[in-house]
C-alpha cells in the first residue's frame, strides 16, 4: 500500500490480521488513518466521544484501538479492536471499570460496521433507559452484544 492510497470499507474487509499488523508497523501516521478509516465507517450517532490509540495509551496491543465513550454517561465506555497478532478476530470490550475491568462483548471474525453500529445503538438505547454502565456490559456479555 502507498503512502497516499485510502483505506476503504471494500480494503477493510479483505485485511488479514498480518495486514492490520503491517500496515500500524509502519507508524503512528499509518495507525492513525488505519483508525480513522475504520471510524469513518461506523454509523455512529452524535451521543458518542471518539478517541484512537496511535501511541500504545492503552496497551499497544491491536493495530485498530476505538474508544468510544458516552456523552451522558461518561462511565460507559466501549472499545473497539481489530485483528492482529494478539487476536484475529474483531472485538468490542465493554469496561465494567474503565482501565481495569473489561468484558468482551462482540467478537466477530469479518469486519462488519452495521453490527458494530447496532452494538453501540442497543448501548444508547439502554443508557436513555437509565440502565447503569456495570449492568449494560453485563447484559450485552450475556447477549453476546444485543440487547
Amino acid at each position: 500500500m502507498t503512502r497516499d492510497e485510502s483505506v476503504t470499507l471494500q480494503r477493510l474487509r479483505t485485511f488479514t490480521p498480518d495486514d492490520f499488523e503491517a500496515y500500524s508497523a509502519r507508524g503512528e501516521e499509518f495507525r492513525r488513518r488505519l483508525c480513522g478509516a475504520v471510524l469513518n465507517t461506523l454509523p455512529i450517532s452524535k451521543v458518542w466521544l471518539t478517541d484512537c490509540e496511535c501511541r500504545g495509551e492503552w496497551g499497544g496491543v491491536f493495530p485498530v484501538h476505538l474508544r468510544f465513550t458516552h456523552c451522558k454517561n461518561r462511565q460507559v465506555t466501549i472499545d473497539i479492536l481489530s485483528p492482529g497478532s494478539e487476536s484475529p478476530f474483531w472485538h468490542g470490550l465493554g469496561w465494567i471499570n474503565p482501565d481495569h475491568t473489561g468484558l468482551y462483548v462482540l467478537n466477530t471474525e469479518d469486519f462488519e460496521p452495521e453490527t458494530i453500529g447496532r452494538l453501540l445503538k442497543n448501548i444508547e438505547e439502554m443508557v436513555t433507559a437509565g440502565i447503569p454502565a456495570a449492568e449494560i456490559v453485563a447484559v450485552l456479555g450475556r447477549k453476546g452484544g444485543r440487547a
